[in-house]
């Protein structure tokens, strides 16, 4: 009874192993998220397609919440030109126009804002255009997308003057063939300050298959008046089906068959022992009797 506690022992030790380390690999590459303090393979600064995630923009507004991925085009990391030193930021992503060099941002009231995980404010009175947060595929299968949001227009007051020209901003998750899930904030209420936690906040969500190299695309579309648009998004992606997973199955399946039969083998290995040990010790009984 003992060598088969020891063996059961040793066998949920072997298999606590193999489950710990070979599928580490696997699983912990199937989860991606943008807007957390400590994300799970998230973005990175400086750094296009880094854990697949791409900061981008496009100059078509208003579309309804329609995006149209071939006229997106990636944003630079600078610290020059646009307003971002307003933000107490470093540096952040923009538009190439609003990192040239001589670029007067406050003379077309661009407060373009884009840090890199999560916050993007398409807010330009001129010439505004929609910001745009995209997440690349590693490889074929089903993904799951899950975006809060606290985002809209919101009336402030700046140094004597009120902005209250937003006409809402439009949220969307797209693929590169469809609008996967949409929303319109409106504009928060006239509290005369900036508090991003007035503003209209829910969730997009979706289920999509994707080849490798197919795009997720989240866009904040300042409509018509992009003046005080503000968005802020917590996205999590989760890989359902694909070969990683299935990798991460079978691995389980092909440690348990083993140790299955390590078990077995080993179970009979002592019980045949156990059986010699006991027939050799009848002998020397039978022995002893007999003299």
């Amino acid at each position: 009874m003992t060598n088969i506690k020891r063996t059961a022992g040793l066998a949920l030790i072997i298999l606590l192993s193999v489950s710990l380390v070979m599928p580490v690999e696997a699983f912990g590459h199937r989860k991606w998220t943008i807007g957390y303090d400590e994300n799970k393979n998230g973005p990175k600064k400086k750094e296009q397609g880094a854990n697949g995630w791409y900061f981008m923009y496009t100059e078509e507004v208003n579309t309804g919440g329609k995006l149209d991925t071939s006229k997106v085009k990636e944003c630079v990391w600078t610290d020059t030109g646009s307003c971002w030193m307003w933000y107490d930021y470093d540096a952040m992503w923009v538009p190439e126009v609003y990192a040239a060099e001589g670029y007067d941002c406050l003379a077309s009231s661009c407060w373009w804002r884009m840090d890199g995980n999560g916050i993007m404010d398409p807010n330009v009175t001129e010439g505004a255009v929609s910001g745009v947060i995209a997440w690349e595929a590693p490889e074929y299968g089903t993904y799951s997308i899950n975006v809060d949001y606290t985002a809209g227009s919101m009336p402030f007051n700046l140094y004597g003057k009120d902005f209250e020209d937003g006409d809402g901003l439009t949220l969307s998750l797209c693929t590169e063939e469809k609008t996967v899930d949409q929303a319109y904030c409106g504009k928060g209420p006239k509290t005369g300050r900036k508090v991003i936690e007035d503003m209209p906040s829910g969730s997009l969500k979706g289920e999509v298959t994707l080849r490798k190299g197919d795009r997720i695309y989240i866009s904040a579309d300042p409509g018509e008046g992009g003046g005080s648009d503000i968005a802020t998004v917590k996205a999590e992606i989760i890989q359902e089906e694909g070969e990683s997973v299935e990798s991460f199955f079978l691995t389980m399946l092909a440690a348990g068959i083993v140790v299955v039969i390590f078990c077995l083998v080993l179970t009979v290995v002592i019980i045949l022992k156990q059986r010699k040990a006991d027939e050799e010790l009848l002998e020397m009984v039978e022995e002893d009797e007999e003299e």
